[in-house]
């Protein structure tokens, strides 16, 4: 017998079919009021809510479908891809394995459901589930690509491409594939290939935020920061809360020095990291000025996402002994890099009576002058680039490291994964850096007691072990005498008279308040000039209109050319009469190298680590007089330099005197130091 709303029945059918969602919502709630067990209506409701892009919404009433039909494999199976388009990839993995269970030989539910176990991370489960479905059928596009995306995941970006262009030869017309292969490309740094394959993926599908925001990085790390920045727009008005999206605009908006009001703006980010949403990666938010305490939220949120505590080993810390120390230094950075070349007088001066040194390399080789310095530094080197998570980790706990140092942080390149599965007791974050990494893998933070104060150290997750001096290592490699004569202004594009305001920062660094400083400067001390380093054709003509309607003639910024030489790059530095540092991201080796060519750098004390860095130096240097804690202060003392030539030459003899005493650039004792430090992470009582 029918029940008496079996029309209602007939016409929820239909107006689904005519994909008139609304109204088939409407009829289904009339259909629940009768019965709240009729499991068509329950089905019509869910496919109705997703039709909508209503995905939460539509969870609730396929669940009660399945526990009134559990055998029922197309309403688990709507289930299952609902529950995975919400992000709730437990519970979708749970409605896949019911789902496995009735379909156990079915190519396309094994491969949906290891995608979801790719989600959580369950690598080893979801490799076993796409091997069983291609076993099943060969030519599955989907698990191919997939299966492309584990081992991209895994860090072995070359079995990723094999697996992406099997998966693009048997079909070419998927968007997320060329997005996929693109990325890949990119990590492999073929950037201009990976460039193609995003525009293929758009080409085909225009508006996926998810190829929109590849494309972007792949335009970033080609230079085309316009481009970049205006397809970074787009993707926000189509969907504003993308995961990490807001933050790479804001970062963008910074780059290019756009500092218009208009949304996503920085105090926007700000409030989203404060509700824990993924709003930004945390060298991202570093750079919108963001404080402290929002700075470790992020970081520790990203962690949890992103890279979460692996199941591994953490080995009993133990004193050595009579043995060496194994230390291990990981970076992609071991390159003509900051901190490459910081890294240079590190290894050089290292006691091999003490210490073993193994160097991780985690970028793809370059082969330029440092590398080979490095290379032959080491006592042992290894490139872990071409190695996926697991093959790098089993590689590097052979080496039976005492102490893993990680100099990327969470900068391009770094391989957090390994850390996250304990390669070694003492772990810890130094240099390349400058904040916490919000994971409690990470034993220890070296510091020193001004970037991070005592009243700071509840703001890192990580525990604080401070040299006793700057814990930032200048580069002392080049000698004064080495730059020989200083080069001609003309040869810069200088003027040949006036004073000159120096600023070789990231233009990200560059605050409107810190720029009006500066122009205020440049209005007060005639014939002066402002010389930057040269970031984006974008952030040129921003920085040029701020001059501008800031009554400054734009000719009196000077954007420097590029230096091929290190040594020509630092005697270009003595050219410059004052080094103005940008307040809440500091020059850091910039500023080393000003100090170490006998440049004053004029710095305010941030309230970050990021923020207290050029500070750091100048305090080991004994130049506290150059350390301001307000822009009137910082306003007004460089003014009084600029307007007073022998103060300024007061100041430069101050930083030639010190040179020679200051522990700054005692290159030596500051290894001594860090060894100290090193030594005391593994007595057993700090295990």
């Amino acid at each position: 017998m029918q029940p008496f709303y079996a029309p209602l029945i007939r016409q929820i059918l239909t107006e689904f079919e005519a994909q008139n969602f609304a109204a088939a919502q409407r009829t289904a709630l009339s259909i629940l009021k009768a019965n709240p067990k009729e499991s068509i209506a329950l089905q019509i409701l869910g496919l109705s809510f997703a039709m909508q892009g209503k995905t939460l919404e539509s969870i609730d009433p396929l669940r009660r479908a399945s526990k009134i039909e559990p055998k029922n494999s197309e309403i688990l199976n709507n289930l299952a891809k609902a529950q995975f388009s919400a992000d709730l990839f437990e519970d979708a993995a749970k409605t896949y394995k019911k789902l496995q269970e009735l379909n156990p030989n079915n190519a396309y539910i094994l491969t949906d459901h290891a995608s979801c176990l790719l989600k959580l991370k369950q690598y080893d489960k979801a490799l076993l589930l796409f091997e069983k479905a291609l076993t099943i059928d060969p030519n599955h596009f989907l698990a191919w690509s997939n299966l492309a995306n584990l081992y991209s995941a895994l860090n072995n970006h070359n079995k990723a491409l094999e697996y992406h262009e099997k998966a693009l030869s048997l079909n070419q017309g998927i968007a997320i594939g060329w997005t996929h292969y693109g990325n890949t490309l990119f990590s492999l740094g073929r950037l201009q290939e990976s460039k193609l394959a995003h525009e293929r993926a758009l080409a085909i599908h225009p508006n996926n935020v998810e190829a929109m925001l590849d494309y972007s990085k792949t335009l970033l790390a080609l230079k085309f920061h316009a481009e970049a920045y205006k397809i970074y727009q787009q993707a926000f008005l189509l969907k504003p809360e993308q995961p990490y999206l807001i933050g790479e605009i804001v970062a963008g908006k910074l780059d290019a020095c756009t500092w218009s009001d208009e949304a996503p703006s920085a105090d926007q980010l700000h409030s989203l990291v404060h509700q824990n949403k993924p709003s930004s990666s945390p060298f991202r938010l570093l750079q919108s000025g963001a404080s402290i305490e929002l700075q470790k939220q992020c970081a520790m949120e990203y962690v949890r996402n992103i890279h979460p505590p692996q199941d591994g080993f953490r080995n009993r810390v133990e004193e050595a002994g009579n043995r060496k120390i194994r230390i291990g230094y990981f970076s992609s950075d071991f390159k003509i890099h900051p901190v490459g070349i910081l890294m240079q007088n590190i290894v050089k001066l290292h006691d091999r009576e003490k210490f073993e040194l193994f160097g991780f390399f985690l970028n793809q080789s370059s082969n330029d002058e440092v590398e080979q310095a490095l290379t032959k530094a080491f006592d042992h080197t290894f490139n872990l680039f071409s190695m996926d998570d697991a093959e790098a980790i089993d590689l590097v706990r052979k080496q039976n490291i005492d102490i893993a140092i990680d100099l990327n942080g969470h900068t391009s390149g770094a391989r957090t994964n390994i850390f996250a599965s304990r390669v070694a007791p003492v772990q810890v974050n130094y240099l390349g850096y400058p904040g916490t990494l919000g994971a409690d893998y990470f034993n220890y933070l070296i510091a020193d007691e001004v970037v991070v104060p005592p009243e700071h150290q509840n703001f890192y997750v990580e525990q604080i072990s401070n040299l006793p001096n700057s814990f930032f290592p200048v580069d002392t490699t080049i000698s004064i005498e080495e730059l020989g004569d200083i080069p001609s202004r003309m040869s810069e594009g200088l003027p040949e008279s006036g004073f000159i305001f120096g600023s070789f920062n990231n233009a990200y660094k560059i605050t409107p308040e810190i720029f009006s400083v500066w122009m205020d400067l440049l209005e007060q001390v005639p014939d002066s000039v402002l010389w930057l380093s040269r970031p984006s054709d974008i952030a040129i003509d921003n920085l040029k209109a701020f001059a501008v309607a800031a009554g400054v003639d734009p000719n009196r910024i000077i954007f420097a050319r590029f230096a091929l030489e290190r040594k020509m790059h630092l005697s270009r530095l003595r050219l410059i009469n004052l080094f103005l540092d940008t307040p809440k991201y500091n020059a850091h080796a910039t500023a080393a190298d000003a100090l170490w060519v006998g440049v004053p750098v004029l710095t305010l004390m941030g309230q970050t680590f990021a923020g207290r860095v050029a500070a750091s130096q100048n305090h080991a240097l004994g130049m506290d007089c150059m350390i301001t804690n307000s822009l009137d202060e910082y306003f007004n003392l460089a003014l009084r330099i600029a307007k007073d030539p022998d103060l300024l030459n007061e100041l430069k003899s101050k930083i030639k005197s010190n040179r020679k005493t200051s522990p700054l650039f005692d290159s030596k004792q500051y290894v001594r130091d860090l060894e100290a430090l090193y030594t005391d992470f593994i007595k057993p009582n700090k295990g």
